[in-house]
């Protein structure tokens, strides 16, 4: 199963979530990558206060909420490293678009490592520079918007993005090995 931004985005649209489809999947990754797992009920709950719901999701959120944990999941831990952050394609964002959903995306990152609580004793140094990174591209944004080398800069930061995740996420789940499971 893939997941991609803009049917996801209509399904948060249509649910009233108060934050991007990019913000959610940085916050899994964040979870994910600082080696914690969830249950899908755990999961549920952890997605609606961060969505800002104002109720328990309901379908097609609901349904597609473990979909997503499960995706995100697979595609962050797979050997092949196909992993990148969710992100709006250039036919269904212009590149400020991009870099605020990627700078959602970056926050979302750090909530979610942060939430997990495992970053309570000592990070390897790349874990720190990367999270570092993070917090910049949390604050990116696209200032002229006619500068013709905002798309260039953009894929360099979601690529780099990309790279961070997964370093958080080889160097935090080395000990967790193949045994972490998701509890259904």
């Amino acid at each position: 199963m893939k997941i991609d931004f803009a049917s996801t985005a209509d399904i948060w649209l249509e649910a009233r979530c108060y934050q991007s489809p990019s913000a959610l999947h940085g916050w899994l990754s964040g979870y994910l990558a600082s080696g914690s797992r969830l249950t899908h009920k755990q999961w549920l709950t952890e997605a609606t206060d961060y969505l800002e719901l104002e109720a328990a999701p309901e379908p097609p959120l609901s349904d597609m909420l473990p979909e997503f944990y499960d995706w995100v999941l697979a595609v962050i831990s797979a050997e092949e490293m196909a992993y990148s952050p969710l992100l709006p394609s250039d036919e269904d964002a212009d590149v400020a678009e991009q870099v605020e959903c990627l700078a959602e995306w970056s926050k979302g990152f750090l909530d979610g490592f942060g939430a997990s609580e495992r970053s309570a004793g000592q990070l390897p140094e790349d874990v720190v520079e990367v999270l570092r990174d993070l917090d910049a591209f949390s604050q990116a944004q696209v200032d002229d918007l006619d500068d013709a080398g905002n798309e260039g800069m953009y894929l360099d930061l979601s690529e780099h993005a990309r790279v961070a995740a997964l370093t958080v996420f080889y160097n935090m789940n080395r000990s967790a090995g193949s045994s972490s499971t998701t509890l259904h």
